[in-house]
């Protein structure tokens, strides 16, 4: 017969086999579920990355289209001496008006998705030619949507496309390009 002291050393050395085999099991599903974990998140930052990559071919193929770029050869024609003239002929017009909101609010919508760091900044720097778009366009219009800040109460009005032209502007400075645009001379320029 099997004395008690042999049963109880068995049921011991079960015991010990059984919490063993329990801690084993636990940390080789610990680490199941952390290496899920990483291969779930380089999934979700993958997707994320193809994402913005669609936005941002989506945004390039809008801005490079023919009809924005009709567009924007249109309106750079445009001239005024102040605000008073342009509100006469561009605001007064509908067509005109149409213009220039259409291409406000695509340049506004670019600073909106660089604000919300949909795009990055870097990406729309070498879209537009090292930034030279948004600046040129805002050094055009920045009096008028100044004044139309003022006049309509309106503070915020195009304030992500002003952002947009700043990013701009800081990136030029970063990378050691003149960072003004005179719309008079047609060219960046020391400031």
């Amino acid at each position: 017969m099997v004395d008690a002291m042999t049963l109880q050393t068995v049921i011991s050395l079960l015991t010990l086999i059984s919490l063993t085999i329990g801690v084993i099991y636990h940390i080789m599903t610990l680490r199941n579920t952390r290496r899920n974990q990483e291969l779930t998140l380089k999934a979700q930052e993958q997707a994320l990355e193809t994402r913005q990559a669609q936005l941002f071919m989506q945004s390039y193929r809008e801005t490079a289209s023919v009809e924005l770029q009709t567009l924007a050869f249109k309106i750079m024609d445009w001239e005024w001496t102040d605000y008073t003239e342009f509100r006469e002929k561009y605001v007064n017009d509908r067509n005109r008006w149409g213009e220039f909101v259409s291409f406000m609010l695509h340049m506004n919508g670019l600073g909106i998705l660089l604000e919300e760091n949909y795009i990055h900044s870097e990406l729309l720097y070498k879209m537009d030619q090292d930034g030279a778009a948004p600046m040129y366009w805002w050094s055009k219009f920045e009096s008028v949507i100044r004044e139309m800040r003022e006049t309509e109460n309106n503070p915020s009005l195009m304030k992500y496309f002003e952002h947009y032209a700043e990013e701009m502007i800081r990136l030029r400075k970063l990378n050691g390009l003149l960072s003004k645009y005179s719309v008079e001379q047609g060219m960046f320029i020391d400031e």
